[in-house]
């Protein structure tokens, strides 16, 4: 569902400011300059390209001039409402309206303009009203123009979430004022640093299994940047719904010799593996394409057999296209 995750504009920075601690880290730290994964050596267009390491040091600039309090007033659900015509929705007014009343919803290529407005509105794009079109540009913006601020009215309130019709279920011992983590996520990424998790009991001798997983992410092509962002798409095929790999590089055992750089991994998955694909990069369709699926297959084959008491997550899980 990360075409539906509101934005996260705090996402990127407190989950980079996370890592970082409280932004004492410079921007020029020695373990960004040499991650030859990003490329930080290269020139400045080619390393922009790497997202992770640009991320990196974009958000531990940022987290010196912000405050992550501020950027949690950014979160989606309780955030203030506003008109279309308040400065805060400047930016996706023109399209809004365009979209809603004046054609937009009837052009021909508006049922993939507009895939996303039952699940996120509750009302198919042709039946949506204005409010309903400025809640779709809140939370998931076709083309990248978001408005500021959502709703103050609209067809399946509440206007401020990005799941029209969503029931949350409330867990085992969660009361309406639970303030255990538990309960809730945190308003900030470094709301609950110091907290513990509730211990966890399992009774009885027997043979127990436990998974683990980490380092479990990758880019949603179905995904509407906003901001201007350019979409989370590496190769020709990429604009679907993720999981879908970021190709970084390969290397030798030693991890001394570069073998399949970014640019021609790239090149494989363009060519599903075909002729332009360097032997060198180790491509194998079918593996390479579906690696997150391919995990999930057999997470839940592993299960069927051992029945685990609980799987454990080691993190390392936010891209830059989804969890």
């Amino acid at each position: 569902m990360a075409s539906f995750v509101r934005r996260n504009r705090v996402g990127v920075v407190a989950c980079v400011a996370a890592l970082a601690g409280s932004g004492a880290v410079a921007v020029d730290d020695p373990a960004l300059v040499a991650d030859d994964e990003c490329l930080a050596m290269a020139p400045g267009a080619e390393r922009e390209q790497c997202a992770v390491s640009a991320l990196q040091r974009r958000g531990l600039k940022m987290t010196a001039t912000r405050s992550l309090d501020d950027e949690a007033s950014n979160s989606t659900a309780g955030a203030k409402c506003a008109s279309l015509s308040a400065p805060e929705n400047s930016v996706c007014k023109s399209v809004v309206e365009w979209a809603a009343t004046g054609g937009g919803k009837y052009d021909t290529h508006a049922s993939s303009w507009f895939e996303d407005m039952q699940t996120i509105t509750g009302v198919g794009y042709q039946q949506g009203s204005l409010d309903d079109f400025q809640r779709l540009y809140y939370c998931s913006p076709p083309g990248g123009k978001a408005c500021g601020a959502p709703p103050c009215h609209c067809s399946k309130p509440p206007c401020d979430t990005c799941l029209a019709g969503e029931k949350k279920q409330a867990r085992a011992g969660c009361t309406g004022g639970s303030l255990s983590i538990a309960c809730k996520p945190p308003p900030t990424a470094m709301a609950y640093k110091g907290m513990s998790w509730p211990t966890m009991t399992f009774p009885g001798e027997k043979e127990m299994h436990i998974f683990a997983i980490g380092d479990w992410g990758g880019m949603d092509g179905s995904l509407n940047p906003i901001e201007d962002r350019p979409a989370i798409v590496a190769y020709s095929w990429g604009k679907r719904p993720g999981a879908s790999v970021f190709p970084r590089t390969r290397w030798d055992m030693g991890h001394k010799e570069l073998l399949c750089s970014h640019k021609q991994f790239i090149t494989c998955f363009n060519s599903d593996g075909g002729a332009d694909c360097a032997e060198s990069c180790g491509f194998v369709k079918g593996v390479d394409d579906q690696p997150q699926q391919l995990v999930a297959k057999a997470f839940k084959a592993r299960a069927e057999e051992v029945d685990p008491q609980y799987i454990l997550n080691v993190g390392d899980n936010f891209y830059w296209g989804g969890i």
